[in-house]
């Protein structure tokens, strides 16, 4: 066997018919090792929909073994309704949408959550002063993780 480019294709339709990860190949002296990776996609829509009555968790949060006086938090989640990266601003030299002592009201928007490459407003479900901020900016949230706790 010859090291060629229709070698070469062949070896990679070999992967895919047999469901291979991995091939290596060794022929006078020159080594190819060819690798599947596998895609992971989600499909996530570009619009948000509200559900008529919004997910709301009621939650009581300590931090326990402290020597400090403890605090417990206490409110309803505004969760994210996406997978995505969080960012608290609509751009990088904005003010932040919401800060803690906030007060909102249902459909105030609180946050945006980037989603292959769509920027996507989230809504507050609920209305009331936001006691925790829960996500960082830039970071990755995950659906339904806690980004806003509101009293």
């Amino acid at each position: 066997m010859k090291l060629d480019l229709e070698s070469i294709k062949k070896l990679a339709k070999s992967i895919e018919e047999h469901n291979l990860s991995e091939i290596s190949v060794e022929i006078d002296g020159t080594k190819l090792t060819m690798k599947k990776e596998e895609l992971r996609q989600e499909m996530i829509t570009s619009t948000i929909r509200y559900a008529e009555q919004p997910i709301v968790h009621s939650k009581e949060i300590q931090i326990e073994e402290i020597d400090t006086p403890l605090e417990i938090l206490e409110g309803k989640e505004i969760i994210s309704p996406m997978v995505g990266t969080y960012y608290s601003a609509p751009s990088p030299d904005s003010e932040d949408f919401i800060k803690i002592g906030d007060k909102v009201e249902i459909g105030d928007t609180v946050c945006i959550v980037e989603a292959m490459k769509m920027m996507n407003e989230v809504k507050s479900p609920v209305a009331g002063t936001i006691v925790a901020l829960k996500a960082e900016n830039g970071k990755v949230v995950k659906k339904g993780d806690v980004l806003f706790l509101v009293k």
